[in-house]
């Protein structure tokens, strides 16, 4: 969960485009400062299009003729963000990975995109790494990240033929590697979901020195248990140690009233032989087994007709007391991140929408737009956490602060000057979705009609 009280810098966006930004290789500084100017547009429209975010005709133009650039590509626009996540000072840090899915259904379709899948439709899938300081939940950045495009399987293609070539369940391993060992005598922990559940995955963590928190996805594989026997791994969990419980506040969801649960934490341990089909790097970098823990969280007593949640959970962190199975479960539960970082950049941003007929300016837009949707999320996270301060209505808050608030209501807030209600307010006036806020000598615009409300309830 996001702590509250956190210490942390906040800058104009301004400030923020030009740490982020300045030191890109586009091999010429005029291409640099273009691309600043239009990153700072897209922070003030985040969903609208290049057309609407660059309102001079000239600046659009512009815009179209950097896209064009073969030296403006994905890597180039977003690798000094990463660079810069990549340098952040020691301490426990969560790399949290999943992938996005574009999908391209407009007029004019760029041949060179695949299908992504039955039914899904052509485009393209960004692969994305978020660093997160676990100490307190904050974003620090973008790790790195991949743009994969799938192709399509031969139906005579065989299991080796198969691991032979670039596939989807690479590019888990691939952006491992592409990250790097921790810097600055840090921790670096790789959480990934059921699709980052494979042994060539856990090769490029453990070559890299990093630590792991995997949600596993096939329980049929054979795995050696504490006495060294070769069984299932559904076997090696029915032999885990219960080590305590929890209750766990669900809310509601279609079909399903909001619950309480008690959950049973358990925990084992096993060693993960290397299988006998595996890809030429798993073969070739020397790793043959990997010891892990196992971490099993269980629903009991679960509501008829619901089905019980369970996580099975691979990690190498220890898990030898319940406060570090807890720890754990904490870890992986910080996954809720990534998930909005996807809304930002897909709803928020709505990245799908732009109509760019050629693929690199497609692929350079979505650098950019990656490394935009971080700030975003990083102001939507710190404002829910400004909000919900029981010291609130004591604070006085600049600028920085008052976009954090003003992006809870969306991803896509407008970053026009806003201001928080301090106690002090004389008068609030309600006009249509504005808030007039009447302050000593000062008038203020406040975006965000319920927020806004439940930010006035408090004052």
């Amino acid at each position: 969960m996001l702590h509250t009280g956190v210490a942390m810098r906040l800058v104009e966006n301004d400030e923020w485009v030009e740490q982020q930004f300045e030191d890109c290789d586009l091999n010429h500084s005029m291409r640099t400062v273009r691309l600043k100017k239009v990153a700072r547009n897209m922070l003030g429209d985040p969903n609208g299009s290049l057309p609407k975010q660059n309102c001079n005709w000239s600046d659009v133009k512009a815009v179209y003729r950097l896209l064009d650039r073969e030296e403006v590509t994905f890597d180039a626009v977003a690798e000094c963000h990463w660079r810069q996540t990549r340098s952040i000072g020691k301490g426990r840090y969560l790399l949290i990975s999943d992938t996005t899915d574009f999908n391209k259904r407009q007029r004019g379709r760029i041949e060179e995109i695949t299908r992504q899948g039955p039914g899904i439709g052509n485009g393209m899938q960004l692969h994305s790494c978020l660093a997160i300081d676990s100490t307190n939940g904050l974003v620090q950045g973008m790790a790195g990240a991949l743009l994969h495009y799938r192709k399509r399987a031969r139906k005579s293609e065989t299991t080796m033929q198969r691991l032979g070539r670039t596939r989807a369940s690479q590019i888990w391993g691939d952006l491992v590697q592409q990250i790097g060992p921790p810097t600055n005598d840090s921790q670096w922990i790789h959480v990934f979901d059921r699709g980052g559940d494979s042994f060539e995955s856990l090769c490029h963590i453990v070559l890299n020195e990093c630590d792991w928190v995997i949600r596993v996805a096939k329980l049929h594989r054979l795995v050696k248990n504490a006495a060294g026997e070769l069984v299932k791994l559904s076997e090696t969990l029915e032999e885990a140690v219960e080590m305590g419980s929890y209750e766990l506040d669900l809310r509601s969801r279609p079909r399903q009233a909001a619950r309480t649960a008690k959950m049973i934490v358990s925990s084992t341990s096993m060693t993960l032989p290397r299988p006998k089909c595996c890809s030429p790097f798993t073969k070739d970098c020397g790793i043959r087994a990997i010891e892990t823990n196992v971490v099993i969280v269980e629903e009991v007593d679960a509501p008829k007709g619901v089905k019980p949640i369970r996580w099975v959970l691979m990690t190498s962190l220890p898990v030898k007391t319940f406060e570090q199975a807890c720890q754990v479960i904490e870890d992986y539960e910080y996954r809720w991140l990534i998930e909005e970082y996807r809304k930002v950049i897909k709803s928020g941003c709505k990245i799908e929408g732009h109509s760019l007929r050629t693929l690199g300016r497609l692929e350079a837009l979505i650098g950019l737009v990656s490394v935009i949707g971080v700030r975003l999320l990083q102001l939507k996270t710190i404002g829910k956490a400004i909000i919900s301060s029981p010291d609130i209505t004591k604070k006085s808050f600049g600028q920085p602060e008052i976009n954090c608030i003003a992006c809870t209501k969306s991803p896509a807030a407008s970053f026009i000057p806003t201001i928080f209600l301090k106690s002090s307010a004389k008068r609030i006036t309600v006009s249509g979705n504005i808030f007039d806020a009447v302050l000593p000598g000062t008038l203020y615009k406040i975006i965000g009609l319920d927020v806004t409300l439940d930010i006035a309830a408090k004052c």
